[in-house]
């Protein structure tokens, strides 16, 4: 199989097809192998198909000959949000467009000989989509109106068995992302009386721009009923450039409207630094009979990265802007299990995950808030030699309510409430049956 062939097409192929997504704290999306998640993502230790190459690419070592694993999720979010006092209010009450995305899967591992191994892979591990309805009426449009975080990964890694109990890998990621924001400018009202007037609309779009990062990672079995992993993604930080739009809403007033028009700023370019964190994990895995899996994992993700999403206007700097962010560091707490029969295989999990935005951070943009998510899974072999193998997952999350404790930076105050589900399919081929070097 020629596998370094494989990484070039398919990450020009996730750049088309990849879309924005919301799932984990902040804007990260661990939803990246279906048969892990089936067990709520706690697979750091037991990862046994080329997702690992996202999971713990040292446990490339255990897999054999060459596998290919296609997949992917869709996710459909449910936000709402009710205000409070001084603005906008008891009683005003806004819902965000019912989404469903859907982030793409791809994975090729190859086990070359008794020590190398190597892994591709294209994914999205990070993403935004945010569209609340009714953009004229919408009281936070002010702050966005729309929102797209886009971003597809390229990886590559190479793992290399020290001993036949412990494995060691190695690895680069690229990553390609693509920010579109949208907002109205509001101005006080001409006729007076406190209210206020929308007399632009901004979009700030940008193209898509590489960034770089690296993995490690290592696998230990001691003995067959127990394995342990832990695996580290390393921070990726894109500069970025892109357009600035500015499009001017009539108000009917032309005395008013021709004062507007001398201060619009002209479209021009704009520039932006887009930050994806390092994200740490590590698991234990106990193996009993051989045919059940259970596994716990730690997650920790370095959310600090996030300090502020700077706007860097080339024509007017006196427009510049710096949304402050101040996210923190967070823990995801994964457990799973696993029960293979003759037939096929049920999987089923629980986690939990904390928040990383502070309450001045509980925005329009990003409403991030604390979760708790159940998963049921099942693998299907599809050919009476386990070539073919078909998993599925479920995820329902809970998101905890978040207000923003009257604290939030633009004066946007309120509670956010939101549900998310997603259903995940992917089928993986073996090129030897399993078991087979």
């Amino acid at each position: 199989m020629g596998i370094h062939r494989f990484l070039l097409p398919a990450l020009l192929a996730g750049a088309v097809l990849q879309p924005t997504g919301v799932q984990g704290a902040g804007y990260g999306i661990y939803e990246q192998g279906v048969a892990v998640l089936g067990m709520a993502g706690a697979g750091t230790a037991s990862v046994h198909d080329p997702s690992a190459v996202f999971f713990n690419p040292a446990a490339m070592s255990w897999l054999s000959g060459a596998q290919i694993h296609a997949g992917g999720t869709a996710l459909t979010t449910n936000t709402s949000f009710a205000g409070t006092n001084p603005y906008p209010g008891y009683g005003v009450t806004e819902e965000m467009r019912r989404q469903t995305f859907f982030p793409p899967t791809l994975y090729a591992t190859r086990r070359y000989n008794d020590r190398w191994s190597m892994g591709v892979g294209i994914n999205s591990p990070f993403g935004l989509g945010v569209d609340w309805q009714d953009p004229e009426r919408f009281t936070g449009r002010y702050i966005v109106t729309r929102a797209d975080l886009r971003a597809i990964n390229g990886a590559v890694n190479w793992a290399y068995r020290v001993t036949p109990q412990l494995s060691l890998a190695a690895g680069g990621n690229i990553l390609f992302a693509q920010v579109d924001l949208r907002r109205r400018v509001l101005v006080p009202s001409p006729g007076g009386g406190g209210g206020q007037v929308d007399v632009a609309s901004v979009r700030l779009h940008s193209d898509y721009d590489p960034g770089y990062g690296w993995n490690a990672a290592v696998s230990y079995a001691p003995v067959p009923e127990w394995r342990l992993g832990a695996a580290y993604r390393g921070k990726i930080v894109v500069d970025t450039e892109g357009d600035a739009e500015f499009t001017q809403i009539p108000t009917g007033d032309p005395v008013f409207d021709a004062g507007v028009a001398a201060t619009l700023p002209p479209d021009q370019g704009v520039s932006t630094v887009l930050r994806f964190p390092a994200i740490w994990s590590a698991g234990i895995a106990w193996l009993p009979a051989g045919t059940w899996t259970v596994e716990g994992a730690v997650v920790f993700t370095e959310w600090s990265l996030f300090r502020d999403l700077p706007l860097r206007f080339k024509q007017t700097p006196a427009n510049d802007e710096t949304i402050v962010e101040d996210y923190r560091d967070t823990f995801a707490f994964r457990f799973g299990a696993e029960h293979r029969l003759p037939a096929f295989t049920y999987r089923f999990g629980y986690y939990f995950e904390q928040a990383a935005a502070p309450a001045p951070s509980v925005t329009p943009l990003l409403p991030d808030a604390a979760r708790n998510g159940a998963t049921v899974g099942l693998g299907l072999p599809l050919d009476a030699g386990k070539r073919w193998q078909l998993d599925l997952y479920d995820l329902a999350l809970f998101v905890d309510r978040r207000g923003t404790e009257g604290r939030e930076r633009d004066g946007f105050d309120g509670e956010y409430k939101s549900f998310i589900n997603a259903f995940g399919a992917g089928l993986t081929y073996r090129f030897q049956p399993p078991g087979e070097q």
